[in-house]
């Protein structure tokens, strides 16, 4: 059995993921706003230091579920576009997720549904516990490729 070796971190390496690791915590905390801005310190380190490295890609998949929770559905979506293909290369479905979740928030269930089937064919059925009970008719529809008739989510229609 051989011992692995890491290599310690450089200074720009470590202060982005000291601002990654806030971003966990302020997300936790469900203290998006905080979230967000230590996910961008963390994203500005990443596009100036490490682009297109599986650290930049790591970095961008976390800030664009920052700013899903945030409410800036554009953002994410953009930002989470950035690092889906590195993500799905991982079997790991947060980019993925992040775009689906705003695509049903901003009520585009059709464009949410290639991401949402990739997340299912990663996590399988436990994706509808990504998804709050009010939305989950919106991704079986979306996955099903229903669409929603271009209305809002259901968590957002008048009941």
């Amino acid at each position: 059995m051989t011992k692995k070796t890491t290599t310690p971190m450089s200074p720009p390496e470590r202060e982005a993921y000291e601002h990654a690791s806030a971003g966990i915590r302020f997300g936790v905390e469900a203290k998006y706003a905080e979230a967000v801005e230590a996910w961008r310190l963390a994203s500005d380190i990443a596009d100036a230091q490490f682009a297109f490295t599986d650290f930049y890609y790591w970095i961008k998949s976390g800030y664009g579920a920052a700013l899903c929770d945030r409410g800036q559905y554009r953002e994410s979506i953009t930002v989470s576009t950035l690092a889906r293909e590195w993500t799905l290369k991982q079997r790991q479905p947060l980019a993925s997720l992040s775009i689906a979740r705003a695509y049903l928030a901003l009520g585009e269930g059709e464009a949410a549904a290639p991401h949402l089937r990739d997340v299912q064919n990663l996590i399988g059925d436990a994706i509808f516990e990504q998804f709050d009970q009010g939305v989950e008719a919106d991704v079986h529809a979306a996955i099903a490729g229903l669409g929603n008739g271009g209305v809002q989510p259901a968590a957002d229609r008048p009941k």
